[in-house]
């Protein structure tokens, strides 16, 4: 759980700071990786534990880099017209309707690529693959945010300090 959520918010800041949902969107995170600016560690280590020393591998509680892989991946597979899921929510049922998130995600990011220039069938094929779908929805929509039609934003309170926010927070990652 925790390598996904940290692995979409360095998704996330790359969206917001400009970059497209595609199969190189993990290329910088991965860069960040290489700098030591984040900390991503394999799965399993060769070190025993000290409560259990005839173990030779053990589990580590650290990020692993597959997080990232898969939303270039996934986005890969979204933009390749051999591949094709048709309609779309059903990719809902693909990855799988329980609201985990290692189900949601996958999920997300193919809609966010697929629909990358269009939120509102992003998050409507979101939403109308049922099961845990305001999630999925939630999900989808903040990767694809920076498309939200003006109307469905006029009227709401605080929006151009919400998304003075976003850029702000997201600007606060490496380049």
């Amino acid at each position: 759980m925790l390598s996904m959520g940290v692995a979409y918010g360095c998704i996330l800041a790359r969206l917001i700071r400009g970059d497209t949902l595609d199969e190189r969107i993990s290329e910088q995170p991965m860069k960040w990786i290489a700098e030591g600016a984040l900390s991503f560690e394999p799965v399993a280590t060769r070190k025993p534990a000290p409560d259990h020393p005839q173990l030779p591998l053990r589990a580590r509680r650290h990020i692993v880099r597959d997080a990232l892989h898969a939303a270039s991946d996934i986005a890969a597979m979204a933009w390749d017209p051999n591949v094709r899921i048709e309609p779309a929510w059903k990719v809902s049922h693909l990855y799988g309707m329980p609201c985990a998130f290692y189900h949601q995600l996958p999920a997300a990011y193919y809609l966010a690529a697929w629909f990358r220039d269009d939120f509102e069938n992003a998050v409507l094929n979101a939403i109308n693959g049922g099961g845990q779908n305001q999630s999925r929805a939630m999900l989808t929509g903040a990767l694809v945010g920076l498309g939200i039609p003006q109307r469905l934003l006029d009227g709401l309170d605080r929006t151009d300090k919400l998304q003075r926010l976003a850029h702000a927070l997201a600007s606060q990652m490496p380049d």
